[in-house]
């Protein structure tokens, strides 16, 4: 019997209160690798709402301390790579050597991410270098979180792709929403699994999966969404600018 994977909203790992489920197929071999949950427009609700609320105390913490959790987030990554990879090779079908890779290429990814956000917090600038400005007089720059970051994953790159959409969200001081694609939702879940190790904040980060027609649109559509952050073929990129009220 294939393993059922549930979707994660304030810090808790949770069934869809239909019962129903989307079956993932293997890309090469007849038959199924996993089960994920088909969760409704309400379920949905309360995975924003929860975003929302957590990420004022989230953006409140300093950047190294929003840093120290994906530092954390790095260590769970590599500790667990044998893991990953193995989901990476049976969900999307990459060899063995590929998907290893792309799990240390992920935690490389977001090292850097913790880095250029340190770099870039509080940056500031001589006043001489605006035409007219005084070297007497220095700008500083301060950048302030959106809110609640809805991240949409491709299938091909379904750990490195994903971690490129949440970690700069994270550090940033926004919450996160993410939908992996559904060929590629298991490989999500193990991703999300070794941030919430590091005891995460709950509401920080919640994963959904389901059907696009149930929560697609939905989610692009959500009044408390205030960005999105969308990896896949133009059509779709145009379809969801068309339909964001942002």
């Amino acid at each position: 019997m294939s393993q059922v994977y549930d979707y994660y909203i304030n810090g808790e790992w949770r069934k869809s209160a239909s019962g129903d489920t989307i079956s993932i197929p293997s890309p090469y071999l007849d038959k199924e690798v996993g089960v994920v949950q088909a969760i409704s427009r309400e379920e949905i609700d309360e995975a924003v709402a929860g975003a929302k609320y957590a990420q004022k105390h989230w953006a409140a913490l300093t950047v190294r301390e929003r840093g120290e959790y994906l530092y954390n987030w790095i260590d769970n990554l590599l500790a667990n790579k044998e893991e990953i990879a193995e989901g990476i090779m049976q969900e999307v079908g990459k060899a063995r050597n590929d998907a290893l890779k792309e799990v240390e290429r992920t935690a490389d990814y977001i090292r850097y991410t913790i880095e250029e956000a340190y770099h870039m917090h509080g940056e500031s600038m001589m006043g001489e270098n605006f035409v007219g400005g005084s070297r007497n007089k220095v700008a500083i720059a301060h950048r302030v979180p959106l809110g609640v970051v809805f991240a949409i994953s491709p299938f091909n790159y379904p750990v490195n792709l994903s971690a490129s959409k949440i970690a700069p969200a994270l550090i940033s001081g926004n919450a996160v929403v993410f939908k992996p694609a559904t060929q590629g939702a298991i490989s999500g879940i193990k991703l999300v699994e070794a941030l919430h190790k590091t005891g995460l904040p709950k509401g920080v980060l919640n994963l959904v999966t389901g059907r696009g027609s149930v929560i697609g649109d939905y989610l692009v559509e959500h009044r408390d969404i205030n960005m999105i952050s969308f990896t896949g073929g133009s059509s779709n990129g145009y379809r969801i600018a068309g339909k964001t009220k942002m």
